[in-house]
């Protein structure tokens, strides 16, 4: 997860195409499978993960920290999954070990009453940049200016083949 948040992270401050495209190349080479695909599904909003929804996670934080603060700070801040993944209470227990698979499994095999749970338990094993990019992981609104041809074209790069294969 930690290196998945990393490319969210930096796709964000990034506004030249081919630096995106550089970005995503990188990632894809260096990430294992099945990371990468869902990693490129979340980019191209291909990923759906029904069990979860943004009214969960904005349940999850007003459980979390004070309810008024929350609402206070999404409004200032203009994002869910930013807010959260700043206000969310810091953990010691970080996890390393959370792959962006096992997140996409776990939440696809639960139901919408398991799955707060499991991602409050995964809020808590990431920093804020790991909490950030699992919140828009599971939502689906990535937003980080990459449509279907560019990720098509950093996946041609990356493994040296024609993007119209």
């Amino acid at each position: 997860m930690n290196a998945f948040a990393a490319l969210i992270d930096a796709l964000i401050y990034t506004r030249s195409r081919n630096a995106k495209i550089a970005l995503i190349a990188d990632y894809l080479r260096q990430a294992p499978d099945p990371d990468r695909g869902w990693a490129l599904a979340a980019m191209t909003g291909d990923l759906d993960i029904p069990a979860i929804k943004s009214a969960a996670i904005r349940a999850l934080a007003e459980a979390r920290t004070d309810p008024e603060l929350f609402r206070m700070s999404r409004d200032f801040v203009g994002d869910t999954a930013e807010t959260v993944a700043l206000i969310w209470p810091e953990s010691d227990a970080i996890d390393a070990e959370l792959s962006v698979n096992a997140v996409v499994q776990m939440l696809l095999a639960s139901t919408r009453a398991q799955a707060p749970a499991l991602v409050a338990t995964m809020l808590d094993g990431l920093d804020a940049n790991g909490r950030y990019a699992l919140l828009k992981l599971v939502t689906g609104g990535l937003r980080v200016g990459i449509s279907a041809r560019l990720a098509k074209t950093a996946v041609a790069q990356a493994f040296g083949l024609d993007v119209d294969d």
